[in-house]
C-alpha cells in the first residue's frame, strides 16, 4: 500500500518573498507524491490563492515599520512579532492536530515550528536570515539579544535547517542553492500582457510589502540622465499611490514577477533576497539598494557592494548597468529542498 507523505507547510506573512520560494517548494513536493496543505497570512496568504493555492489564513505578523527608505523601531517589532506569535500557535496546533502530519515546514514562520515541537513531529525551517542585528540602541539591544537566543536555539532544535544559498553542511543545516521560480512567458508575451511597449526597460521591484517607493521615486529622476533615448520604467510591488509619468507603467503587485526581471534591461531592488535570486538566474543585471538599518537587506547588498547611500548615485549607476546583462545561472534550489523534506516524511 502506498502511503502518502502529508506536509504541513507555513509561511511568513511578511513580504512575499517567502511566499513566493515557499510556491515552488511545495509544488515540487506535489510532484513527488506529497499531500501539502499551506497556511500563512495577510498579503502572502493572498498571493497564494492568487496561484490556485488553497491556504489556511490566520497568520499574523508585524512587518517592520519603515519611513522614507530607513526601519525604525526595532524593539517595537521585536514585541509586536512575539505578541502576534503568542496568538498564532494556538491555531497552529489545531491545524496540526487535525491535519497530522508527517512533518512541518515553516519558511520564517515561528508558529508551525512551535506547534510541531510540542506534537513531537519533523520539523524542517526554511531561512536564509540567520544572525539578526537590527536592533539601534541600547533598550532595543537588550530586547535583541534575548530574541537572538531564543531564535538560536530553534535553529539548533529543529530537525533540518535548509538554507537557500551555497554553502557546505555542517550539523542540521543544508545547503541547497537559491530557490527561484521559473519563467511562464517570452519576453514579447510579457510586454503583451502588461501593455509595454519595445525597447530598453528598467524595472523597479519594490519589496512584496510595498517599502521602497523612495527607491522608485529617485530611479524616476535618474534615467532622465541616460544616453540614447530614455528607457520605459516599470513599477512593481507598489502598495501606494501609483507612480505617473511619460514611459512610466505602475503594475501594483504582479504575480509572476519573475517574467518581469528576466525581460528587463535593469532591475533596481530592495536588497530582498527572491528578487536577487531572480535576476541572478536570469542574467540580468541589478541595483539593490537596502532599506537602511535593515540588517538581512544591508548584508544582501554588501555582498554587491551596495549601501543604503546608493540611491543617490542612481543617476550615475544606473547609465553604468544598464544592458550589462550577464550569462544566466539555472537554479534547483527547490529539487534538493524537497529530496530533504521527503527524506523525513
Amino acid at each position: 500500500m502506498n502511503i502518502v507523505p502529508r506536509i504541513l507547510y507555513g509561511v511568513s506573512p511578511i513580504g512575499l518573498g517567502h511566499a513566493t520560494r515557499s510556491l515552488v517548494v511545495a509544488r515540487e513536493l506535489e510532484r513527488r507524491g506529497a499531500e501539502v496543505m499551506m497556511f500563512s497570512g495577510g498579503k502572502a496568504a493572498e498571493f497564494l490563492r492568487g496561484c490556485g493555492v488553497a491556504v489556511e489564513d490566520f497568520v499574523e505578523d508585524a512587518g517592520p515599520k519603515v519611513v522614507g527608505g530607513e526601519m525604525k523601531n526595532a524593539a517595537a517589532w521585536y514585541v509586536r512579532s512575539w505578541l502576534a506569535q503568542r496568538r498564532n500557535v494556538p491555531k497552529a496546533l489545531r491545524l496540526a492536530g487535525a491535519f497530522a502530519p508527517d512533518v512541518v515546514v515553516c519558511d520564517e514562520e515561528f508558529s508551525g515550528t512551535v506547534a510541531a515541537g510540542e506534537l513531537g513531529v519533523s520539523r524542517v525551517f526554511i531561512a536564509d536570515e540567520l544572525e539578526l542585528g537590527f536592533a539601534r540602541g541600547r533598550v532595543a539591544r537588550a530586547i535583541e539579544r534575548r530574541v537572538e537566543r531564543w531564535y538560536g536555539g530553534l535553529l539548533d532544535a529543529v530537525d533540518m535547517l535548509i538554507v537557500p544559498e551555497e554553502g557546505k553542511d555542517a550539523g542540521n543545516r543544508r545547503y541547497v542553492g537559491p530557490i527561484v521560480r521559473a519563467t511562464t512567458a517570452g519576453c514579447l508575451e510579457v510586454r503583451r500582457r502588461h501593455g509595454l511597449p519595445e525597447g530598453r526597460m528598467v524595472l523597479v521591484s519594490l519589496s512584496g510589502s510595498g517599502a521602497g517607493r523612495e527607491l522608485a521615486s529617485r530611479a524616476l529622476d535618474a534615467l532622465g540622465s541616460v544616453q540614447g533615448g530614455r528607457p520605459s520604467l516599470v513599477v512593481t510591488g507598489n502598495r501606494g499611490p501609483k507612480f505617473h509619468g511619460e514611459g512610466v507603467y505602475d503594475l501594483g503587485v504582479v504575480r509572476d514577477n519573475q517574467d518581469l526581471v528576466a525581460c528587463a534591461d535593469l532591475v533596481v531592488s530592495t536588497a530582498g533576497k527572491s528578487t536577487i535570486d531572480e535576476a541572478a538566474a536570469a542574467g540580468t543585471p541589478i541595483i539593490v539598494v537596502p532599506i537602511r538599518n535593515h540588517a538581512e537587506q544591508e548584508r544582501n547588498a554588501a555582498a554587491f557592494g551596495y549601501s543604503a547611500g546608493d540611491s543617490a548615485r542612481l543617476k550615475e549607476l544606473i547609465p553604468l548597468k544598464l544592458s550589462a546583462r550577464e550569462g544566466a545561472r539555472p537554479c534547483h534550489g527547490e529539487v534538493k529542498a524537497a529530496e530533504l523534506i521527503m527524506s523525513l516524511a
